[in-house]
């Protein structure tokens, strides 16, 4: 695959909102599959119910709820700090919606010229989203939203980003599910639409867990106790903002993923404080204005990550 195309891949798919949107809601659960059978035992005297399979074996989909990012390397310093809000807006027997809003900054400490200060970009994003269960081990998922994202420097119209998605999530056992769709966005470098495939295999009861989204993670989990669960994965990421500079408007944007490892604590039923540390490899493309270059090298530096998340 050449750069083009993984650029393209990272900044099409990496911004997928249904994600969040789908933690929010848990209309995976709403699912009208079948019950799983599971072996017979006595009742406890208060039964605890099942995760729905339809849930259970959907891709991961965590709701951000604040997190803080410091990367550092040779060349280039970064820190993002996100914080993300949802609120469901319907839901009911096999379907549901909710409206997700959230904000991002991205401080970027490199050298460019007529810059003596850090550029700093922002991303603002609203996005509804939701699905249906319309058949047995069947559902549809889909999403719609808009984006500012920019320096704030007299942005423009041509700062706002829309991004949407539809896709199919197939039951195939107890133990497997497949997922596949569409997203398009149009900050797209090259094509806006591109394909999404995914597959989610745990077993009934098992502490482990294999969920791969394509092309935005792939992971492997293990619950280590009730409360406590490490994870190793790779996942991309990417952006798009407008910079203004001496009345001209241009574009910055960040292609790339990290190789990391998780350890994740639930605090509560629903909320779980996360640590990752690791390896990103990333590339920023900055504008030849402002110091940058067409085609930067990726550039290799360690990072960590501490983030509430919000898992249903």
């Amino acid at each position: 695959m050449t750069w083009a195309e993984q650029t393209l891949y990272t900044l099409g798919v990496t911004r997928l909102p249904v994600l969040a949107i789908l933690a929010c809601t848990g209309v995976a659960s709403a699912e009208p599959v079948p019950a799983e059978p599971v072996p017979a035992e006595p009742a406890p005297a208060e039964p605890v119910p099942a995760v729905p399979i339809g849930r259970r074996l959907s891709p991961r989909s965590d709701a951000v709820l604040a997190s803080y990012t410091a990367t550092r390397g040779a060349e280039l310093a970064t820190w993002d700090v996100r914080v993300k809000a949802g609120v469901p807006i319907v839901r009911g027997d096999g379907y549901g919606a909710a409206l997700l809003a959230g904000y991002g900054a991205t401080r970027l400490e490199l050298a460019m010229a007529g810059r003596d200060e850090p550029l700093t970009l922002h991303r603002f994003e609203a996005t509804l989203g939701g699905g249906a269960g319309v058949a047995p081990g069947w559902s549809l998922r889909g999403s719609l939203g808009v984006a500012q994202s920019s320096d704030l420097h007299d942005a423009t119209w041509s700062a706002m980003q829309l991004t949407s998605s539809a896709m199919v999530h197939r039951v195939l056992g107890p133990s497997d599910a497949v997922i596949a769709g569409l997203v398009y966005t149009s900050s797209a470098e090259f094509l806006p639409v591109l394909p999404i495939l995914g597959y989610v295999h745990q077993r009934a009861g098992s502490p482990f867990r294999f969920d791969a989204f394509l092309p935005h993670h792939v992971r492997g989990e293990y619950e280590l106790g009730r409360r406590v669960r490490g994870a190793l994965g790779i996942e991309t990421a990417g952006n798009t903002w407008v910079i203004q500079a001496a009345q001209a408007e241009l574009r910055a944007r960040r292609a790339g993923g990290s190789l990391f490892g998780e350890l994740e604590l639930a605090a509560t039923e629903l909320v779980r404080i996360q640590a990752r540390a690791g390896l990103s490899v990333d590339r920023y493309t900055l504008p030849v204005q402002l110091g940058g270059v067409d085609d930067p090298p990726l550039r290799a530096a360690a990072f960590a990550q501490l983030a509430v998340v919000l898992v249903p």
